[in-house]
């Protein structure tokens, strides 16, 4: 399974990179909940989630930032074909401005992928079980 989790997050971030927010949007179940230092909030289909993304790019192109990289920290055993997948990404801009992000994918084993329920930012990956 580490594999295709592998490949499941690189892929989704390459899609990110490569601005193609429409075949992210297939990863997800709706409505998702994306939980951030704010609170949570519910993201009821894929035409907010589109503009949720589209705002990130929107913003991370205004400050010229690039993906330095991407890492999966942990990678829980599923129970219940539920499971979690910590990851650790970085931007920066030539500035030496940089935003690290602490996020926790929780998914479900699904045919023939994975498939994104909920989103948590913030959390530190030293949190992981």
């Amino acid at each position: 399974m580490s594999r295709v989790m592998s490949q499941f997050i690189e892929n989704h971030t390459r899609l990110f990179r490569e601005g193609r927010i429409e075949e992210m949007l297939d990863d997800c179940d709706y409505p998702l909940g994306v939980q951030g230092p704010e609170g949570l909030t519910v993201l009821a289909n894929r035409d907010i989630y589109r503009e949720w993304l589209q705002g990130w790019q929107r913003d991370l192109g205004t400050r010229a930032m690039h993906e330095e990289y991407v890492r999966i920290h942990t990678l829980e055993l599923p129970r219940a074909r539920k499971f979690r997948v910590w990851i650790e990404r970085r931007f920066q801009n030539d500035s030496g401005e940089r935003v690290d992000l602490d996020v926790i994918y929780y998914c479900r084993l699904d045919t023939p992928r994975p498939v994104i329920e909920m989103i948590e930012f913030g959390a530190p990956p030293s949190d992981a079980p």
